[in-house]
């Protein structure tokens, strides 16, 4: 039985082929009117199972391959995530050594360098001691005040119990200034440095300062880094530490720089080849450049003991014994 046009409805459908989506075309012989048979089959594509997503199998990883981490949001890595989640280790605090850190076997040596200086002991200049109570004088509080320019400069560039370094800068700094204002400023660092800004003197001795002063050592900072109004050019460390070295004979050392440079002689050379210790790193937190100063000086002479005729002599003896390797 012929199939009915769907639009005359005449029992006149004739096959005609198969069309391109695969299915029948027919044709109406009464009216001409042709069409598909059936309804369109739906894309192959569409109605395929689409494969599960394999999960790639991580390898294990191998001993001593550097990971690159993975990279997340913003560009970085879980791992660098990771690293900044947790916090960092404080940083180790290095400790000034005191006399209880010079190993035994150095103090023995010491002690055995000590007993041949009397046979090395050299001459003592005999300048030293007529400068030293000079500049004393000076110094104090008293005397400041009424020192002369030309004694200011010849104390600077004198190499009398120490040499006060290069005074290039220092000596520019005085021609720019000019003798008044520049031997104005220099006494006002002196002051500050011995005395602190009160000019008191302190519980413990006239070199401390009032208790509303800085430390010394902070003091000897301030000055050294430039960083006090009372401050001036060309003064640093061992222009400050000729000063101590002079006014506070009791205490300083004429050993005037913690590093040495080329020449070896520095606080630091020296602790390090007599009592076998080493002495911190300058920073401008803990171990600023006064503080290291001082209390590099301060190890060198409780360790030295008695002995010695005074702290210039104990300053020979510190070379010569740094010398002997």
């Amino acid at each position: 039985m012929a199939l009915a046009c769907p639009s005359c409805e005449e029992a006149a459908a004739e096959y005609v082929g198969m069309a391109d989506d695969g299915r029948n075309e027919m044709k109406c012989t009464a009216c001409g009117h042709h069409w598909l048979l059936g309804a369109k089959p739906v894309s192959p594509r569409a109605v395929a199972a689409k494969p599960a997503r394999s999960t790639p199998t991580r390898s294990p990883r191998s001993t001593g391959t550097r990971s690159t981490g993975t990279r997340v949001a913003g560009g970085g890595s879980s791992d660098g995530a990771l690293r900044a989640a947790t916090p960092a280790a404080p940083p180790v605090v290095v400790r000034f050594p005191t006399l209880d850190d010079v190993p035994a076997e150095h103090l023995q040596r010491l002690a055995a360098l000590k007993a041949a200086w009397p046979r090395q002991r050299p001459r003592p200049d005999p300048y030293a001691a007529d400068f030293r109570r000079l500049h004393e004088l000076m110094f104090s509080q008293a005397g400041l005040p009424h020192t002369e320019p030309g004694q200011l400069k010849d104390f600077v560039s004198s190499d009398v119990l120490a040499l006060s370094g290069n005074t290039t800068s220092f000596a520019r700094e005085w021609r720019r200034l000019g003798d008044r204002d520049a031997s104005e400023r220099f006494r006002g660092a002196v002051e500050y440095l011995l005395r602190g800004e009160s000019g008191e003197s302190g519980e413990s001795g006239e070199d401390e300062g009032s208790t509303d002063d800085p430390p010394l050592e902070d003091r000897f900072t301030a000055l050294a880094e430039q960083r006090s109004p009372y401050g001036m050019g060309g003064v640093r460390e061992p222009l400050l530490m000729h000063i101590l070295t002079v006014a506070r004979p009791e205490r300083f050392l004429p050993l005037l720089t913690v590093d040495s440079g080329s020449g070896g002689e520095g606080k630091r050379d020296i602790a390090r080849s007599v009592l076998g210790v080493e002495i911190p790193a300058v920073d401008r937190t803990r171990h600023t450049i006064g503080r290291v100063a001082c209390r590099s000086n301060d190890l060198l002479v409780d360790a030295l003991g008695a002995g010695f005729r005074d702290l210039d002599d104990a300053a020979a003896f510190l070379l010569w014994a740094h010398a002997q390797g």
